[in-house]
């Protein structure tokens, strides 16, 4: 099926999809925000952080994989060259916020000792799932939520004045808060130069519907990690 909708690119009408979500992860954001005060609060973010680095650069494998595949799908050549750009950008990013977390107190081994959520596992599987059973350009829609969705430099700036913590601690999101303005418009191009068809790019669509969904129940998690009295003054 044609693309129905030319008169906009791939992320302008993504953008437009997703307002919803957004205003439902900003809402989850802003309680992260009033419990930042709280230091394990900062370093659960960073740990969920780390969970999730550790699966990244796999993932990507595993899409370049998928996509060497298809051979004859025109969306996969270019998909297979950015991916495989972009897995260099994103190597060892796991072990960055590892080493932060050592220096918050966190040891390597019990760092891996702990098992990862149900959300977190929910957030990278759903990907494993739609690039090995049915198209690997879904992964567009989970970068276009993780990476085109970043943290800025003045907001790290406020976690880290907020929670007392080393500065040292915050070091990686802070490189993603520099360095991913820079990769979300690399993303954004990626995306829109796409030969999506229609049904193509509604993958893209669920695909970062769903991202966004388990990272608002993500952060909620995060957020639990507060003391029980904050959490219910921040319901209330």
């Amino acid at each position: 099926m044609a693309n129905t909708d030319s008169a906009h690119t791939h992320f302008e009408r993504l953008t437009k999809s997703l307002s919803l979500y957004c205003a439902r992860a900003g809402a989850i954001n802003k309680k992260f925000i009033d419990l930042a005060h709280y230091s394990e609060v900062c370093i659960e973010h960073i740990w969920v952080n780390q969970m999730v680095a550790r699966a990244t650069v796999p993932l990507m494998q595993a899409v370049v994989e998928a996509a060497q595949k298809m051979p004859d799908d025109p969306v996969c050549a270019p998909l297979i060259k950015y991916i495989t750009r972009h897995i260099a950008e994103e190597t060892d990013h796991d072990q960055w916020y590892a080493n932060d977390l050592e220096l918050l107190g966190i040891s390597r081994e019990r760092m891996y000792a702990r098992m990862p959520s149900a959300n977190v596992a929910a957030l990278v599987g759903s990907q494993h799932y739609w690039l090995q059973h049915h198209h690997p350009v879904a992964f567009m829609g989970y970068l276009a939520c993780l990476e085109v969705y970043h943290p800025t430099v003045e907001y790290v700036e406020g976690l880290i004045k907020k929670s007392g913590l080393p500065a040292k601690g915050f070091s990686t999101i802070m490189e993603h808060a520099e360095i991913d303005a820079h990769h979300s418009q690399d993303i954004i191009e990626t995306l829109n130069a796409l030969p999506l068809t229609e049904e193509q790019y509604r993958i893209v669509e669920m695909s970062a519907f769903q991202t966004f969904r388990y990272v608002a129940l993500v952060m909620e998690d995060v957020c639990k990690i507060a003391p029980k009295q904050a959490n219910k003054q921040k319901s209330a």
